[in-house]
């Protein structure tokens, strides 16, 4: 009974530092795709309309200013526009995204699976594009390609293009849409001049500055519209926060269960003494202090369970982050292999929460203590 109460312990942690780390893990991947097709924050205009965009006019001392922000890590423009590609095998609706050479490419660079990235450093125009996996699958287009985009405008225009690159995020609602290009290129096609944008892209050092972020320029951007991803994407972020909900229910259950197996330990541990209960009562020794041994030899079963289930669970999550051994439909869950994230301040938090809470409800059952008196008790030896 007491290797069963220790293997719960151990079992309660264990899950409980697992579903941390993939809930965690599972959350950042997402919030990372999103962010990276999206951006922390998009400044762009109050007036533009359904029917027409109206482009932004390139502000450099705007620029400059919101560059100057700590959190900030970058800004740029882009420009975007709908149109049509065509390929051998098909034709599908793109949201061409054009980019200039400010731009920060890590995010495709680290979801590049053929070819490379644009190059936008030259003087001329460039006609290359990225696009997914899932739109070189259904116009059946590899890199080297040429293709052509139809622009249904007032007159319809066209475009040829290169395939440069290919990527892939798993993201199906942006891998079916977005295509990356030279900003140049998008605003030739719409007959913006060079220094007209559709929106800015602000990225931060990190999401936690998010709201404050966002709030600052917009204290000073009175003409601007500011954005930040969790209000372009709720539903993505709210269905994020829901994981949070299972795994404290998970801990809850866990925790539960060790405390119900530890108190059986307690109770059958004190059935098991009760003629040295008697015995010592009838020394003299008080309840409280026979109470605090029970409780104290308690605390070390629980500890030798935290420490066992550390190593399971840690361990667990090593092979799990080296080797990917719980894999996923990307289709459904937007990644192939289950993340994870070491997220040492909440496993620390989990080990001090088992162990105090534990030792806490350990209490109760020994209660029974103050009703065992010295006469049964030695009679019962």
């Amino acid at each position: 009974m007491v290797r069963l109460a220790v293997l719960s312990i151990a079992l309660a942690v264990a899950v409980i530092e697992l579903s941390q780390a993939f809930v965690q893990g599972f959350e950042t991947e997402i919030q990372n795709k999103v962010i990276g097709f999206g951006s922390h924050i998009q400044i762009g205009s109050y007036f533009s309309l359904a029917e027409e965009e109206i482009p932004l006019t390139y502000d450099t001392a705007f620029v400059e200013q919101v560059d100057t922000i700590p959190a900030v890590a970058a800004i740029a423009p882009y420009v975007t526009e709908v149109g049509v590609m065509v390929g051998p095998v098909s034709q599908t609706g793109v949201v061409l995204k054009g980019v200039d050479k400010r731009y920060d490419w890590s995010f495709f660079a680290n979801a590049l699976q053929e070819g490379e990235l644009p190059n936008l450093d030259e003087d001329k125009v460039s006609l290359e594009i990225l696009i997914s996996r899932k739109q070189a699958q259904t116009l059946g287009l590899k890199v080297g390609d040429k293709s052509k985009i139809f622009f249904l405008k007032d007159p319809p225009r066209r475009r040829p293009v290169k395939v440069i690159g290919i990527y892939e995020t798993g993201m199906e609602e942006f891998d079916l849409n977005i295509v990356m290009c030279d900003m140049r290129l998008v605003q030739k096609i719409r007959r913006w001049r060079n220094n007209q944008v559709s929106a800015y892209e602000v990225n931060l050092h990190s999401l936690e500055t998010l709201e404050e972020t966002a709030n600052e320029i917009d204290a000073f951007s009175v003409e601007y519209e500011v954005l930040p991803i969790t209000d372009l994407y709720p539903e993505i972020f709210d269905w994020l926060g829901l994981q949070h909900q299972n795994v404290t229910f998970i801990m809850i259950l866990m925790i539960t269960v060790a405390i119900i197996n530890m108190s059986s330990v307690v109770l059958i541990l004190i059935i098991d003494r009760t003629p040295t209960i008697g015995v010592l009562k009838a020394l003299g020794l008080r309840n409280s202090r026979l109470q605090s041994l029970f409780v104290f030899n308690a605390f070390f079963l629980i500890l030798a369970g935290v420490a066992l289930g550390n190593i399971l669970g840690l361990g667990l999550i090593w092979m799990q982050d080296q080797f990917g051994i719980v894999r996923l439909d990307q289709a459904n869950y937007f990644v192939d292999v289950v993340p994870v994230a070491w997220v040492w301040g909440k496993f620390l938090w989990v080990n001090v929460a088992v162990i105090g809470i534990c030792t806490l409800f350990m209490l109760i059952p020994t209660i029974v203590i103050g009703r065992i008196t010295p006469i049964t008790a030695i009679r019962f030896e």
